[in-house]
């Protein structure tokens, strides 16, 4: 298939996990395009986040047929366990920068339950020198709304435009310390 957009071609992608009826171990292959440090796959990677959600499945599974249950029990333990695993290592910029990039996991998953679990009761959030994007911004203000309280928030030098904070503002009062 040749396919106009790249983008489609990676929505194509990530459905096909779904409807395949004998899928593989979904989470070796989210981990092997997880891996790629050029982030050829990430757009793949939130298409497949998203689907695993109810909400975004129903209007698809009326059409397509019922997604593998397997699969998206797959991909939500498969998020889970990169959260767990990035949330107290940003000490670099690629740390920062993948966390980032699991949070988007969770947002585009829209399981409320499985990010109150994995992040809820943060204690440090550390993206500074770390360039946000008003989507970025936007993801990061989900995240936040749904902890208890983030003791210490660091976005020093992140480059947050007026928009990026207009996203944040909401959610701010839940960070005790904020640089």
């Amino acid at each position: 298939y040749t396919f106009p957009h790249l983008t489609i071609q990676e929505f194509v992608a990530a459905l096909a996990q779904f409807l395949t009826p004998a899928p593989g171990d979904i989470g070796k292959l989210l981990s092997e395009a997880h891996s790629k440090e050029d982030g050829r796959f990430e757009i793949f990677l939130r298409f497949v986040s998203g689907l695993a959600s109810a909400q975004a499945a129903w209007p698809l599974e009326e059409i397509l047929g019922r997604f593998s249950h397997q699969t998206t029990c797959g991909v939500i333990d498969w998020v889970k366990a990169k959260v767990e695993g990035q949330i107290g290592n940003t000490e670099i910029e690629t740390s920062k920068r993948n966390l980032l990039n699991t949070f988007h996991y969770l947002f585009e998953s829209q399981n409320k339950t499985l990010t109150q679990n994995t992040v809820g009761s943060v204690e440090t959030l550390t993206f500074s020198e770390l360039r946000l994007t008003p989507i970025d911004c936007a993801v990061l203000s989900h995240v936040i709304g749904l902890c208890d309280t983030v003791k210490h928030l660091d976005l020093r030098e992140c480059s947050i435009q007026c928009k990026g904070l207009q996203q944040l503002i909401s959610v701010l009062h839940k960070c005790q310390e904020l640089r």
